[in-house]
């Protein structure tokens, strides 16, 4: 009994019946809605309207299909086939590169070899040339000139384990991944420093199970938005880590430290506003990371009010109406309504050293800095996957363009004159093989000729 399910699992029918069910399951990941790919909001409305089908599907855990406990289990016998083939393969991969036993080759009756001819040797010339020549072609031979065996490319069939212990590389790097996985959003301004606390990212980033969150420290030294001709470019951010060395990261180039990467992914204005009251007192004041680039609003509250902004970086008046000319902090002007208990107070512009009168109290815009994203992620997985699909290809690129040709060949004497017969057999292109040894063996021949000539 155990015999017959192993001898299943690693059938070709085995094989193919799973590919076609992980295929179906990544189909229905495309259709069903994921809890990981779509906001909470979305997804408790699709519930709302459909809660018998989403039971159903959340019960069958279809709404996170790539985690499922189906999913993990397709995949693990799609591995326990993988292996079983490979441990059934290697005894062939072992025989098929093993070179055989000096015997008699005889190239009249070698069965499975398609190719077959026979070239007529100059006259003084002997097969131990023609095998000399073939050795120089990076034929490796067996035998001698009264029968022969050459093979060419005699290890490319552990191309075929390669390409197979790649599949278990990507499975274990995919594994690390998903354990040692991190994923955070971390809002910096220029000035301030991140300890690697985990409570500064926004929201709460996704934990590891295994590992720890990225240990870096380090303090954002600069901010440079690059420009042309008023439109956005590029983004330069210089960092100090607590060594004192200096770093830059830009939105193609993330800095990396303790296996994590901090990539730059989005710029904002953080002004530093105050609160005074009639008589000049500071009363309340904070750097704000205002989210209102691209006609964005945002809302603050210092003092019991609460600040409704808008940001103009180039401001100018437009027929009567606040408008940008361009993204660039040429002109950086906020208008400002203040609300109290919901109500509007006032409304006005706020521009760097400026103030907007409400109430009894100023609002004073004294610095104008700006704040960056960096999207962190931290996984130990990535470098094995790398790893798993670099040797995958190779085992490809040797597989088909190094592949394996075989010859068997023998030196005869009819009519005080020698030939050499010879057949010829190649795991792929049976055409182009047959033209490569006819111009093999024409070109040795030749090459005879003229070295007895």
């Amino acid at each position: 009994m155990i015999d017959k399910v192993i001898k299943y699992l690693k059938s070709l029918r085995f094989t193919l019946l799973l590919i076609c069910l992980l295929g179906a399951m990544f189909l229905a990941g495309l259709w069903i809605p994921q809890k990981s790919m779509v906001s909470a909001a979305l997804y408790n409305q699709w519930k709302l309207h459909l809660p018998i089908v989403v039971g159903v599907f959340e019960f069958l855990g279809l709404t996170a299909i790539y985690t499922s406990p189906l999913m993990l289990t397709l995949w693990s016998l799609f591995f326990i086939n993988l292996a079983l083939v490979m441990w059934q393969r290697l005894p062939l991969i072992k025989k098929r590169i093993a070179l055989p036993e000096n015997r008699a080759f005889d190239p009249g009756n070698a069965s499975g070899y398609p190719f077959h001819a026979s070239f007529r040797l100059s006259p003084g010339q002997d097969g131990a040339a023609v095998i000399s020549r073939l050795r120089s072609r990076k034929y490796t031979i067996v035998g001698d000139a009264n029968g022969f065996y050459g093979v060419k490319n005699r290890l490319s069939p552990i191309a075929f384990g390669l390409f197979h212990l790649s599949f278990f590389l990507v499975l274990l790097g995919g594994l690390t991944s998903l354990y040692t996985k991190f994923a955070g959003v971390l809002e910096l301004a220029q000035g301030e420093t991140f300890q690697g606390d985990v409570l500064s990212y926004v929201p709460t980033p996704q934990l590891p199970k295994i590992g720890t969150p990225p240990q870096a420290a380090f303090t954002v030294t600069s901010i440079a938005p690059q420009m042309t001709n008023g439109t956005p470019t590029g983004l330069k951010v210089g960092l100090v880590d607590g060594h004192g060395e200096t770093h830059e990261a830009d939105v193609n180039r993330p800095y990396k430290v303790d296996s994590s990467s901090f990539l730059v992914t989005n710029v904002g204005p953080a002004p530093l506003f105050v609160v005074k009251d009639r008589s000049g007192k500071e009363i309340d004041g904070a750097y704000m990371k205002l989210h209102v680039m691209g006609g964005k609003t945002d809302v603050f509250s210092l003092a019991g009010f609460q600040f409704r902004a808008h940001f103009y970086p180039n401001y100018f008046l437009k027929d009567g109406v606040p408008a940008t000319r361009s993204q660039e902090f040429k002109n950086p002007v906020f208008t400002i309504d203040v609300e109290r208990q919901g109500r509007i107070i006032t409304q006005g512009t706020v521009s760097p050293n400026g103030a907007l009168a409400f109430a009894d109290y100023q609002l004073v815009l004294k610095d104008l800095p700006y704040w960056v994203s960096f999207s962190v992620f931290k996984e130990h997985g990535v470098p094995v996957i790398f790893t798993g699909f670099a040797i995958a290809s190779l085992a490809i690129v040797w597989r088909f363009l190094f592949y394996r040709r075989e010859i068997i060949g023998a030196v005869r004497e009819k009519d005080g004159e020698q030939f050499l017969d010879v057949a010829g057999r190649s795991e792929f292109y049976k055409s182009l093989a047959e033209d490569e040894f006819m111009a093999l063996f024409n070109n040795l021949t030749k090459e005879s000729r003229s070295k007895t000539t």
